[in-house]
């Protein structure tokens, strides 16, 4: 059995506000970046790092919130299964616990993580938007369930729409996927926006791409983030939000949405010998966890 976050302050699932879970996912392959193509061997799962991590380094939540409504479910069984396997276990994962009314927190893992969740989240809500954070916006259209393509086969499921979704943070780009952006035309904030808009402006923005969903589910790729404050990512770029910046939005989402799950995907604990990632990475799953219900 893993290491279990000492965080998570509830001893069982069925009382628990929040749900976290490991998925191991592997097989979306790997980016354009020197780092996808490293032959190190990746032995290391982000779930447990993350746990040992934070479990040597413990704190309360910024505004001293423990982790009373919060479990921690281990891993799930996904290691060793073909892809459609994988997708099958942590989509209906994300799904029973999205009918429980339960907010789940999957971390991975690669990009399939990112596809089973929105497929469960298809599967439960018909009016759920998504929040993407991301320096990609993973949209090229390619038959094959990738890296890059997961959103053009997400935006093809039947209750998830490219106009409910909301991409933050996208600034490295390919040609392939600029074609997939024109075509899906989903809503896009810039990191910058940020800084030249200001926080209210750019939630008033995500608000009218959303529309009149009441629920919102968050996808974060690390490398969304900052490089400077996630670098053991498979595709750090330069310019994106600070993790300030992330969870003070998260938290103008919480005032007005339900957020009924996250995921979080694409750590690399072998290029995180400071453990800064995996820091940043437990400190977004205890304050999600934490955030409360709108109204």
């Amino acid at each position: 059995m893993s290491e279990r976050l000492r965080h998570a302050l509830c001893r069982e699932e069925h009382p628990a506000r929040a749900v976290l879970f490991g998925a191991n996912t592997q097989g979306a392959g790997f980016s354009e970046s020197v780092r996808g193509r490293s032959d190190m061997p990746r032995t290391l799962f982000s779930a447990d790092f993350m746990r040992e991590a934070d479990n040597g380094s413990p704190s309360l939540t910024e505004l001293l919130e423990d982790g009373e409504g919060l479990f921690d479910a281990g891993n799930l069984p996904v290691e060793g299964l073909a892809v459609p396997a994988q997708v099958a276990v942590v989509r209906e994962r994300f799904a029973s616990l999205f009918l429980k009314g339960q907010r789940a927190i999957g971390v991975g893992g690669d990009h399939h993580i990112k596809y089973a969740a929105l497929a469960a989240v298809s599967d439960v809500f018909e009016d759920c938007g998504v929040v993407y954070v991301d320096a990609h916006p993973d949209c090229a259209r390619d038959d094959a369930l990738a890296f890059d393509s997961i959103l053009h086969h997400a935006w093809k499921l039947p209750h998830l729409r490219p106009e409910r979704t909301c991409l933050f943070g996208i600034r490295q780009v390919n040609a392939r996927e600029k074609e997939g952006l024109r075509a899906w035309k989903p809503g896009v904030i810039h990191a910058t926006e940020l800084v030249e808009r200001g926080l209210p402006a750019v939630l008033e923005s995500m608000a009218a791409q959303l529309g009149d969903v009441r629920r919102v589910f968050v996808s974060v790729d690390l490398d969304g983030l900052a490089p400077h404050e996630v670098p053991a990512v498979e595709a750090p770029y330069p310019g994106g939000p600070t993790f300030r910046e992330l969870l003070v939005l998260l938290r103008g989402l919480a005032r007005r949405y339900e957020l009924v799950g996250m995921d979080v995907s694409e750590f690399i604990p072998e290029f995180d010998p400071a453990r800064l990632t995996a820091l940043v990475t437990a400190r977004l799953v205890k304050e999600f966890a934490a955030l409360p219900a709108p109204g």
